[in-house]
């Protein structure tokens, strides 16, 4: 049986780009209005498919993840991406450098008891009255059961009250919460792990349920929180 690193070896052999896919589509309607000549940070960026998205639209941008080999990919792709190899309680820029982080399906996989932290170091290197746009899988028991990585991956979900608990503690404050996505979005996570976990392999791009994912994640529902929040 392959390890974790060699599984990850192979993928990234086979990946020469990263794709946009539907909830990609939704980030970038969501924050395109605060990003669009700004200096921003996406933290978590993985191989760059938000990067797609906002490469012609903000002033410059900044990709940190921890897996360096997703980073090649970004930058062989997106050159004007600056990449940063780094943890998100731990970042490696001055105070207020960015006038805005993104923060996408990205606090549920760190350690936890690292949320506080990276809230604190998210704070401060954005400028005053810069913008923090975060997305995470939403606390309630129907996100959980079609949540696969819930069970096999300990990923988190998060209520409405601890976020905003914990964006107050780090000296934010939220201007905005959606809840989106609803049954085709859990039909789609569990396609999508399926695929990865036991046939070991990319699911296959079909273009009718990519269409149909965009649309739902970006409609009403219950399997994700997307919020804006602005440092005080």
């Amino acid at each position: 049986m392959k390890t974790q690193n060699q599984r990850l070896m192979t993928f990234f052999r086979k990946i020469d780009k990263a794709e946009a896919k539907g909830e990609h589509k939704f980030y970038f309607s969501f924050a395109k209005d605060y990003i669009k000549g700004k200096k921003v940070l996406d933290i978590g960026s993985w191989t760059g498919p938000f990067e797609i998205l906002i490469y012609d639209l903000a002033k410059e941008i900044t990709a940190v993840d921890i897996e360096e080999r997703a980073l090649k990919v970004l930058k062989r792709n997106l050159p004007k991406v600056a990449t940063v190899k780094a943890v998100s309680h731990k970042l490696p820029f001055r105070d207020g450098t960015f006038d805005v982080v993104c923060f996408f399906d990205v606090i549920e996989h760190i350690p936890a008891g690292y949320e506080l932290a990276t809230m604190q170091e998210i704070n401060r290197v954005l400028k005053k009255g810069g913008y923090l746009f975060l997305a995470t899988p939403h606390s309630n028991i129907l996100s959980k059961v079609f949540d696969p990585a819930y069970f096999l991956a300990s990923h988190r979900h998060y209520s409405d009250n601890s976020l905003l608990s914990m964006l107050k503690d780090s000296g934010f404050k939220v201007e905005k919460i959606l809840h989106r996505g609803s049954f085709f979005s859990s039909f789609y996570a569990l396609s999508f792990y399926f695929f990865k976990h036991v046939l070991r392999t990319k699911m296959p791009n079909i273009s009718y349920i990519e269409k149909t994912m965009e649309k739902d994640i970006a409609g009403p529902g219950y399997i994700q929180i997307a919020l804006r929040a602005k440092k005080s």
